[in-house]
């Protein structure tokens, strides 16, 4: 799997927040949602091709590769692909790459026609079963000879090289994670049951050089990894491993323990969407199945029920963060469901405004504002302002006012006519943060 990939609900705990009198929220867009029974019986692993908005989904079992749009309906089957599991997209979504540990070798599809276009073998006794990508390279995790290993595929130089993991040797095939906010940096971490080790690679280096270890037992509730994302500001990798209570945190500079997400016992799946919020899933019968967290927060913004039990690494974002989707399965074994949850988890947001409490007829006034959320606006959103008086009495607009990056704005507006003049400032929201309205009221003589 890779980094770059990157209920019904329980009642939104992040509602809005709004000062200045007469505040109303604001619509915003939204992304309905929905669910999807696949016709396949199993399912490793799941990325998001934003440029031609396809899922594609591993199934071990039926030998394939499912490919839906991102309403979970089926567009397409990559078949013969013995064993499917990790998947990765290079840096354009030109190629996915799939792990086939059951032809010792790595698929490479094209993402325009679904066909393969090459399959690359890694050696008789070797199992690719875990991908991520960075450039031009692939990196996979291996069984090999009852240990797991690292191995790479550059495509530049049409090259696979093996035993990349250093003096050190995972139990089994390591699950590995990438970022583009981390550049050369790879993290590999062993699914072993009786103890998760987690390794930082520098791959910026030929071979790469390990730069962080660590070992932490089962007693410590940290056994049985199964996945694994870098955070949006590279600094921090978050796994979810089985026995865990709560999803962790471990800086990757020297993975120091740096922050828990509380999802409850069962952490199987973690996705990093691009504005930051934290995807965490668990396998339990008693707690919510998928969470969404701010990065710096351990008490989830919403969570979210699965109607059957969530899959290891099976989640994932849309680039736009609009869209997560999940892949989950009944107990026991059936059709795997793909759900697809609209809008997730949108953060609050506050608005506030000034405006001088008199002004005179036909001269310029001076708004200020602020705004703030959960996620902070970049520069480049505009907030629009609305004059209400006696000669527009329906309002009209007078501005859309830029955002500066700390969240302020400014509006210099000359009111045409006395009496009671009310600014109304509105941001809509969009698909992460929640839309909010304030007002001032200005007596203009």
């Amino acid at each position: 799997m890779t980094g770059k990939r990157n209920a019904v609900s329980i009642a939104l705990l992040c509602s809005i927040a709004l000062l200045g009198a007469g505040t109303v929220p604001a619509a915003a867009d939204s992304v309905a949602d929905s669910s999807a029974t696949l016709p396949i019986a199993s399912a490793s692993d799941i990325v998001v091709d934003d440029v031609h908005q396809h899922v594609f989904i591993s199934s071990p079992t039926d030998n394939s590769v499912l490919v839906t749009d991102f309403s979970g309906a089926v567009v397409g089957e990559i078949d013969s692909e013995p064993g499917a599991q990790g998947l990765a997209l290079n840096d354009d979504s030109t190629f996915l790459y799939v792990a086939l540990p059951d032809a010792h070798a790595i698929s490479m599809v094209n993402t325009s026609t679904l066909q393969e276009l090459n399959r690359i073998p890694t050696g008789i006794n070797v199992q690719p079963r875990h991908l991520a990508a960075e450039g031009d390279k692939v990196w996979f995790g291996y069984d090999s000879s009852q240990e797991g290993k690292l191995g790479s595929f550059d495509r530049s130089a049409w090259n696979v090289a093996l035993d990349l993991d250093g003096s050190h040797h995972f139990a089994s095939a390591p699950v590995l994670t990438t970022s583009n906010t981390a550049p050369g940096v790879l993290v590999a971490g062993s699914t072993w049951l009786g103890t998760t080790e987690i390794q930082v690679y520098d791959i910026s280096s030929n071979p790469p050089v390990p730069t962080a270890y660590t070992a932490f037992p089962s007693d410590a509730g940290s056994s049985g990894l199964q996945d694994m994302a870098i955070t949006q500001d590279g600094t921090r990798v978050v796994t979810a491993g089985g026995s865990a209570s709560d999803e962790q945190a471990f800086r990757i500079s020297d993975l120091s323990a740096d922050g828990t997400y509380t999802t409850g016992p069962g952490a199987n799946a973690v996705a990093v969407a691009m504005d930051s919020r934290i995807a965490a899933g668990v396998l339990s019968q008693d707690s919510h199945d998928v969470s969404v967290f701010q990065p710096d927060d351990s008490t989830a913004l919403k969570s979210y029920d699965l109607t059957d039990e969530l899959l290891p690494a099976g989640l994932a974002w849309t680039r736009l963060a609009d869209r997560l989707f999940a892949l989950a399965q009944p107990q026991g074994g059936g059709p795997v469901t793909l759900r697809v949850i609209g809008s997730p988890a949108k953060v609050s947001t506050t608005l506030s405004l000034q405006a001088p409490a008199t002004a005179h007829r036909g001269r310029p006034l001076t708004l200020t504002g602020l705004i703030t959320s959960g996620i902070p606006l970049s520069d480049g959103y505009t907030v629009t302002v609305t004059r209400t008086d006696s000669a527009s009495p329906g309002g009209v607009a007078v501005g859309t006012p830029s955002v500066a990056g700390d969240g302020s704005f400014t509006l210099t507006d000359t009111p045409p006519v006395a009496g009671a003049v009310v600014y109304t400032v509105t941001y809509p929201g969009d698909h992460t943060r929640v839309g909010a309205e304030a007002t001032a009221t200005v007596q203009v003589r």
